[in-house]
């Protein structure tokens, strides 16, 4: 992964963050609890109950699965 993605990411994990009162690692155990199965159902679940764009979910659920940033 190219260092400008990697800044950009961390970026937006920020702003999510400050935003939202939540860490990354809150909102991958959020999901984790919600019993959604796999992926795309993490991601499409935090879109439809918790608002966020599809760009921030899918950072929250590639902590999930990958177990960092």
């Amino acid at each position: 992964m190219s260092s400008d993605h990697q800044d950009k990411r961390l970026a937006m994990a920020e702003r999510l963050e400050a935003e939202s009162d939540r860490t990354l690692e809150q909102w991958a155990e959020l999901v984790r609890s919600s019993g959604q199965d796999g992926f795309m159902a993490g991601v499409a679940w935090l879109k439809s109950e918790h608002g966020l764009g599809h760009f921030q979910a899918r950072l929250i659920a590639e902590v999930l699965r990958d177990g960092h940033l």
